[in-house]
C-alpha cells in the first residue's frame, strides 16, 4: 500500500494532468445545461372498472410536478359523453398535484351506457394549455416534449 502511495505521488509532483490535454479541452469553458423534464400525468383514479357502474363518480387525476393551478380550468380540462355535444358540467377542484372532477348530476347516457373521456389540454387552443409552476406545459401525448393533450376513456353502463 505505501508503494502505491509513493507512485501516485511521484507522478503527481513529476506529471501535470493538464500537459495530457488538448488545448481546446483546458479551456471548455462551455455550461451543460440540464433538460427540463415536462410535467406528465402520474395516475388517474377510478380505474375503468370501478367507474363502469358509478353514473356520478368524480375524477381524480394526479400529476408528477407541482401545477400552476390558475391554467387548470374548465377550458383546460374537458369532460365529455359519448351521447352528448356539450361537456358535462361538473365541480373542478385542484391542488398542487391533483385535479379532481365531479359532475353536478349523472354523466350523460343512453339505453346502453356511455363512454366518458376527459381531456387534459396541453397544446394551446386559444382557452390555453394546462402547465406546471415553471411555466412548461404539459406533456400529454408523453412523448418527452411540453405540449400535446392528455385523454383517458371510462365506459359507464347502464
Amino acid at each position: 500500500m505505501l508503494a502505491g502511495a509513493a507512485i501516485i505521488h511521484a507522478a503527481k509532483k513529476h506529471m501535470s494532468f493538464n500537459s495530457f490535454l488538448p488545448e481546446a479541452l483546458k479551456s471548455f469553458s462551455t455550461p451543460f445545461k440540464h433538460k427540463q423534464i415536462p410535467p406528465k400525468v402520474k395516475s388517474i383514479y377510478p380505474d375503468r372498472q370501478t367507474f363502469a357502474f358509478r353514473h356520478d363518480h368524480p375524477i381524480w387525476v394526479e400529476f408528477d410536478k407541482p401545477m400552476n393551478n390558475a391554467t387548470i380550468t374548465k377550458e383546460t380540462v374537458i369532460v365529455r359523453s359519448s351521447v352528448s355535444k356539450e361537456p358535462v358540467d361538473g365541480l373542478l377542484d385542484t391542488g398542487s398535484r391533483m385535479l379532481m372532477f365531479r359532475p353536478y348530476g349523472k354523466y350523460p347516457m343512453d339505453e346502453s351506457g356511455a363512454e366518458i373521456t376527459i381531456t387534459l389540454l396541453g397544446s394551446e387552443t386559444g382557452s390555453g394549455f394546462i402547465m406546471d409552476e415553471r411555466g412548461i406545459a404539459l406533456d400529454g401525448n408523453e412523448d418527452g416534449k411540453p405540449g400535446g393533450n392528455y385523454e383517458y376513456t371510462y365506459r359507464i353502463l347502464r
